[in-house]
């Protein structure tokens, strides 16, 4: 299909999930298009679909392919899932410029020193004073989400203006920032506006999410009625949250310790940018050895059940200053993401082994969402008024769901998840071509895409574990020695009573001693024997082939 359309976006990730957000929007003719990022974020690994994996990413081949003409990468906000890759994909990336607001261009700076990459190419932009980056210009438009400094974007182009939301809801009284401007988004939708690409993420929920405030008075009664310490757990970036807990901790007559690096960073951050003021003075957890239990309140890291996060070394007791005990209390101030329940229900079972009672915001109201629901997303429609819609930031479902709801408020809308690239200013939209997409792992300190087999090698390990078989042959192909046989991953002993590891020895003894001169000859040849043998008899007395990895040492003749 021709591709004649002079104003196209793509997402890279994002779209069709929830995480790991990264979309380009192109202008111009297709071969001499230029383009502008937008956000460049990560999600996480897990022992179900990625073990040892801590980050994942999207695969940037379709940047490298246009990056001479990338003009610039946007940031909306500063979560993980927005901006936590840029630092590992920069090399790749390399705009002229990135762009962001104070609190959100700070904590890119950092991820981008962290990965040894030039902080200086990270720009402190102004609210609603276009960027200008190539035939684009890109305002950032204040918006409420459960972090300092979140944005919606403006995207002026000679083919028509987008607005990207990030993610965002309708706080009318929100305890960082100020409100989303909603005069500002009528006056866009005024001016005409040609496409928006919106946040999916509760399209299924009714009514509006709801503000910070009214959490108060209910973390307030549990806060003051616990016997014992308190401890409370959300994501570290919702400062916003944290103030609110620390500020009623306080009220009630508690001291405040925060636990966990990270979240000690993010409120440095907010301090140090303007973004958070009024924080409430805390003490070191060393300090809080000296102060009784009914008077302590802790800010920990570990909402999502991390392993090496605070609250997940409390609930193991191997948290080297605080411990909780019968009778203490811990407040969940957060949703469980999608994929993580397993990991916060250990939490949550380590905690009651103890006798520590948890609280989370299905049994009491202390957490909102920070996105907008199907209400307040809807009101984003009326002000603006859209003649195209491309939502983003949801799985397909979300994205199939928003799109039906926004030919209702108006729009021409299309389903287009990561991959699809579609032309915005055609009538309608349609899909031009798909381009290369997929994901890169971090394993340790290295990238790996997911086509480089290291992800289902390792899998199909756990699932069927490891034999290991060391050959020591001379040049006749004689056995020097017995096969020195490990099995990783198995039981000792399978059924019958026999041995695993001896009973593949001894099979692949006896395949060499009856194996033909021809075969022997080649190490390559024994190698291949020794490992059919070797996953038949691990089948035999097990019942599963293991992946099997064969050493063969030849010895040669002196003189």
């Amino acid at each position: 299909m021709a591709d004649n359309a002079k104003l196209v976006y793509v997402a890279l990730g994002g779209a069709g999930e929830i995480g790991m957000n990264m979309y380009l929007y192109g202008h111009g003719p297709a071969k001499s298009r230029r383009w502008i990022m937008v956000d460049c974020g990560v999600s996480f690994g897990d022992m179900d679909t990625s073990p040892g994996i801590d980050l994942v990413m999207p695969d940037i081949s379709f940047v490298e392919e246009i990056q001479d003409r990338l003009e610039a990468v946007f940031i909306t906000h500063a979560h993980e899932d927005h901006v936590g890759a840029l630092g590992r994909l920069w090399p790749k990336i390399r705009a002229p410029f990135i762009s962001a607001p104070l609190f959100t261009a700070e904590v890119a700076r950092r991820k981008m020193a962290e990965c040894g990459q030039p902080a200086q190419v990270v720009k402190t932009a102004k609210w609603d004073e276009p960027v200008e980056a190539g035939p684009f210009r890109v305002s950032f438009l204040r918006v409420t989400h459960s972090i300092p400094d979140p944005a919606m974007l403006l995207i002026e182009t000679p083919a028509g203006k987008l607005v990207h939301t990030g993610d965002f809801k309708l706080d009318p009284d929100p305890i960082i920032g100020k409100p989303t401007d909603m005069a500002r988004l009528k006056q866009i939708g005024d001016d005409g506006l040609l496409g928006l690409m919106c946040d999916s993420t509760n399209i299924f929920e009714d009514g509006e999410s709801g503000g910070e405030q009214p959490l108060r008075p209910h973390l307030k009664r549990l806060i003051k009625g616990a016997k014992g310490a308190v401890a409370a757990t959300t994501f570290a970036s919702n400062v916003g949250r944290l103030k609110t807990l620390a500020e009623v901790a306080v009220e009630c007559g508690r001291s405040v310790v925060v636990a966990g690096r990270a979240m000690q960073r993010m409120i440095e951050t907010a301090t140090e940018t303007g973004a958070l003021k009024g924080f409430p003075p805390t003490i070191s957890d060393e300090r809080a050895r000296d102060v009784p239990a009914e008077n302590l309140f802790y800010l920990v890291t570990g909402s999502q059940g991390e392993g090496r996060a605070a609250l997940a070394r409390i609930a193991t007791g191997s948290h080297p200053m605080v411990k909780l005990k019968k009778g203490d209390l811990v407040l969940f101030s957060s949703k469980t993401i999608p994929g993580n329940e397993k990991e916060v229900y250990r939490l949550y079972n380590l905690l009651s082994e103890q006798g520590v009672e948890v609280v989370d915001d299905d049994m009491e109201p202390i957490h909102v969402s920070g996105h907008g629901r199907r209400d307040e997303i809807g009101k984003v429609y009326a002000a603006l008024r859209p003649r195209v819609a491309a939502p983003i930031h949801g799985e397909h479902r979300h994205l199939a769901e928003h799109a039906e709801l926004a030919k209702g408020w108006g729009a021409k809308s299309i389903v287009a998840p990561n991959g699809t690239m579609v032309g915005l200013d055609l009538d309608p939209p349609r899909v031009l071509r798909h381009v290369e997409t997929g994901r890169v792992y971090l394993d340790g300190e290295v990238l790996v895409g997911a086509l480089d087999g290291v992800i289902r090698a390792r899998l199909k390990m756990a699932r069927q574990g490891h034999v290991s078989v060391s050959l020591v042959i001379d040049e006749s192909g004689e056995l020097f020695a017995d096969p020195l046989v490990r099995v990783e991953g198995a039981p000792e002993v399978g059924r019958g009573g026999q041995n695993i590891a001896d009973t593949i020895a001894d099979r692949v003894d006896a395949a060499i001693v009856s194996a033909s001169k021809k075969e022997l000859r080649s190490d390559d040849r024994v190698a291949a024997m020794a490992e059919r043998v070797a996953r038949r008899a691990a089948m035999e007395v097990w019942g599963k082939k293991p992946v099997t990895c064969v050493l063969v040492t030849r010895l040669e003749s002196e003189g």
